[in-house]
């Protein structure tokens, strides 16, 4: 595939800057492989996805792509923002933001590094050797569902109770701006509850998830559960009295959901752990300025 093959590539407003940079680029020798991952490749693209792009060097040409210049590779659109990161001794990306609001991701690899399996959309390959890794990895990648195991659903609730705890702790030293953190990580766990609970499977630590990973799971939840969602996660923490009533409000959240899925996987709720959270909340509370 000596030549540049641009006929794939899905109708969406982002193909433009793909095209004008493919076509720099294949101009340049040192520039071996050029493909499309991501969503734009596999087929659910829209006009909010971020560009997945692949360039495959020598590697003996690689490090000289750290720091491109990346005016005379995006010729019709300017850089705005720009973060990097390494992969390895062998890869490394440009996470870029343009002046359109797109963002692309410009992702320069080592011939001898095999691409990442997904869908792709090669646009020209000049090694066959690598057109050969690239056909291999060339496949659709079926989300496995994760099954629930009741001793991690067990330490989730137990971990959700110590967590908790410590929003005590912080108002006392008068930290209220810590509560929202605690109230981050716990609305991790919440969801991850509920996604077990409405689709009988384990999405893991939700922390780990991207924008692409997670919609499944966003969009199982509220379909299952509906707009309440939003208002239990998002109540209003603009007081200390409104600061206690989303610490509560979380706790009922997990009193209720825990329970049943203690009932459903069989394994003992910490009920104990629970009781001695909220009366030494409730004897703390007593002493809050409400």
């Amino acid at each position: 595939m000596q030549s540049l093959s641009l006929d794939a590539l899905p109708d969406l407003p982002q193909c433009a800057t793909i095209v004008q940079v493919a076509s720099t680029l294949w101009e340049r020798d040192d520039v071996l492989a050029l493909w499309v991952g991501g969503s734009l490749a596999s087929g659910t693209g829209d006009v909010m996805s971020d560009v997945d792009f692949r360039v495959a060097v020598s590697p003996s040409d690689l490090d000289s792509w750290r720091q491109p210049a990346f005016e005379q590779l995006f010729t019709q659109i300017a850089v705005q923002g720009h973060s990097f990161m390494q992969f390895g001794n062998d890869a490394f990306l440009h996470h870029l933001v343009f002046s359109n609001g797109e963002i692309f991701d410009f992702f320069v690899q080592s011939t001898e590094r095999l691409p990442t399996a997904e869908s792709l959309v090669v646009l020209g390959c000049r090694s066959q050797p690598f057109q050969l890794k690239l056909t291999e990895q060339n496949r659709l990648i079926i989300r496995q569902p994760l099954p629930v195991i009741a001793d991690s659903v067990e330490q989730l609730l137990v971990d959700f109770w110590i967590s908790t705890h410590k929003h005590r702790k912080v108002l006392f030293r008068d930290l209220p701006l810590m509560v929202p953190l605690g109230l981050s990580v716990e609305t991790n766990m919440i969801m991850r509850l509920w996604y077990i609970q409405v689709s009988g499977e384990d999405c893991g630590d939700l922390r780990q998830q991207t924008i692409h990973s997670f919609s499944h799971i966003a969009r199982t939840i509220e379909r299952s559960l509906g707009s309440d969602v939003l208002r239990m996660l998002g109540a209003p923490i603009r007081d200390l009295s409104e600061l206690c009533s989303a610490i509560e409000l979380h706790r009922s959240i997990i009193a209720r959901v825990g329970r049943e899925l203690a009932h459903i996987y069989k394994f003992t709720y910490p009920v104990s752990l629970e009781a001695m959270v909220v009366d030494h909340w409730q004897r703390f509370k007593s002493s809050l300025p409400l």
